[in-house]
């Protein structure tokens, strides 16, 4: 039988767990491999609204059989690398089941729909695994929804989109005597600011902690052509003011997860943005229920700071993990976006 063969018999019986191949038959290296591979639980399609996984097998024992591959010997396996490979594939697939907490490193592409001004955009991020100190390796919902929302607020951030990007690291869309320049304050993968960039040939500085700059910075270098920056930025330990670069334009989502994070992030808008009646802030955070008073407190920061909300919105998505009361059904989050600008300038 050639391996296309094999690869029939193999799949084409699968449906329950006692369908895969069972230890104690003894099932070679490669019959283990091709079960675990089709077990693999893919990255989220965030456009789609609710089924998260197509599983080939009934979940129903899947969890106690992959942890029977990663206890055995394997003894009859007589290819030490063979084994390790089954032992590692194995456990990939049990931290894919269990909490995206625990869920491998991935490189997922999002789309950015096209619009009667835009084309449509496509930017493939890596995400490291998640730990509880680096939420910014992952991409969460109000990131993409806040990327898919840029081409829309145009009138308000005032760059003109191309529907094709320049060929000129350097190009900028001119507003008035200058050209915009922007900045995005907890990057995490960098999302929202490579969408930024893309679309309307901004020069985007990406920023965020120590910690996250390495994976931020491979994205942007596998995403743009030049036409952004990275660096560090620790809102709570922000250097002299005087060194500081300012910017047209100060983009952030999700950034709130901490009772210190509405003073900090408003410390650090503070920081960075020009006093420019033509200056602007974009935010876009979810209101989970949990978050809801520092959603509150960033608000009546950024209201003591002297900006006032030019436009606002609500608008709904889907977090790349299931309900904990639904399996198979994605958790619904209602986001707030907003544009901020001076109340007066002097």
């Amino acid at each position: 039988m050639d391996d296309t063969g094999q690869e029939e018999t193999v799949l084409s019986v699968y449906g329950l767990v006692l369908d895969l191949p069972q230890l104690y038959t003894r099932p070679p290296a490669a019959d283990l491999l091709l079960a675990l591979d089709r077990l693999q639980v893919k990255p989220i399609a965030w456009d789609n609204a609710v089924e998260v996984k197509n599983h080939v097998v009934d979940e129903d024992g899947v969890p106690k059989y992959l942890t029977s591959i990663v206890g055995s010997s394997l003894a009859w396996i007589a290819d030490d690398i063979s084994k390790e490979h089954v032992w590692d594939a194995a456990s990939a697939r049990l931290c894919e089941r269990s909490g995206r907490s625990a869920t491998p490193s991935v490189t997922r592409t999002f789309v950015i729909p096209a619009t009667p001004s835009t084309e449509a955009v496509s930017i493939t991020l890596y995400e490291p695994s998640l730990t509880a100190d680096n939420l910014g390796h992952k991409t969460w919902l109000a990131s993409f929804l806040l990327a898919k929302r840029l081409a829309s607020l145009v009138p308000h951030l005032r760059p003109h989109p191309h529907k094709a990007k320049s060929n000129s690291a350097s190009s900028t869309p001119d507003i008035g005597d200058y050209s915009i320049q922007a900045i995005e304050l907890g990057a995490g993968t960098g999302l929202v600011g490579l969408a930024l960039t893309t679309l309307f040939d901004v020069h985007v500085h990406l920023t965020d902690l120590p910690a996250i700059v390495p994976n931020l910075s491979v994205n942007v270098k596998s995403n743009t052509r030049g036409n952004t920056s990275v660096g560090e930025l620790d809102w709570s330990n922000l250097k002299d003011e005087g060194e500081q670069p300012k910017y047209h334009l100060v983009v952030a989502a999700d950034p709130l997860y901490s009772p210190q994070h509405p003073a900090w992030l408003v410390g650090a808008i503070k920081h960075v943005l020009k006093k420019d009646r033509r200056a602007r802030v974009v935010i876009e955070l979810p209101l989970r229920e949990a978050y809801v008073p520092e959603v509150e407190d960033f608000k009546k920061r950024m209201e003591e700071l002297g900006l006032n909300i030019e436009v606002e919105g609500l608008e709904s998505g889907f977090d790349d993990w299931e309900s904990a009361h639904e399996k198979n059904v994605r958790t619904e989050v209602q986001c707030w976006w907003a544009i901020w600008q001076w109340a007066s300038v002097h």
